[in-house]
């Protein structure tokens, strides 16, 4: 099954960030993250095994750290290879996360044949995905004149979830 790492996120974060962008539907067609599925994911499976479950939760049980301060700090965007904007996110800033996922990840490796995306962490929350992009100069336009407001957070639980492509549900939450 395809699933996830994240951590959870407070529901003044949730509302602060999820009605923030203005984007006219002329430059761009985004699908926004709805309000209850807003997250920081950590980890991403292609395909775990049910039996691997009890595993990763043990292994994230080991790593868990003692609660630690999130800080949002700008919103921002990631492209694809013609540089047009795909995913405009929130960026969230925190040595204790980077160490963290250093250690999850680590732990993680000793579960023998589960694969997960290793690619450089960016720790960020995602706000919308671009579906399709008219006018990228103006869309980054937008994106930079957004009224952002810093916020910052305590970081105390992680949750295990399943995705299948348009949704996804909780298969264990570990609060630390």
């Amino acid at each position: 099954m395809r699933a996830f790492l994240a951590l959870n996120l407070n529901q003044e974060i949730k509302n602060k960030y999820f009605d923030i962008l203005r984007i006219n539907e002329n430059t761009a067609e985004l699908k926004k993250v709805s309000k209850d599925k807003m997250h920081i994911t950590l980890v991403f499976f292609d395909n775990i095994k049910e039996e691997q479950i009890e595993l990763i939760k043990k292994e994230v049980i080991n790593s868990s750290p003692s609660p630690f301060n999130i800080n949002f700090e700008n919103i921002s965007y990631f492209t694809n290879k013609f540089k047009d904007i795909n995913v405009i996110f929130v960026k969230a800033i925190s040595d204790e996360l980077k160490s963290y996922v250093k250690t999850l990840r680590s732990n993680l490796d000793n579960i023998e044949n589960l694969k997960y995306d290793k690619k450089d962490f960016k720790s960020h929350l995602t706000l919308a995905r671009v579906k399709k992009v008219y006018d990228n100069k103006k869309l980054k336009e937008n994106i930079e004149e957004t009224d952002f407001t810093p916020l910052s957070f305590i970081a105390n639980s992680i949750t295990l979830y399943k995705s299948d492509f348009v949704n996804y549900t909780e298969i264990f939450t570990i609060n630390f």
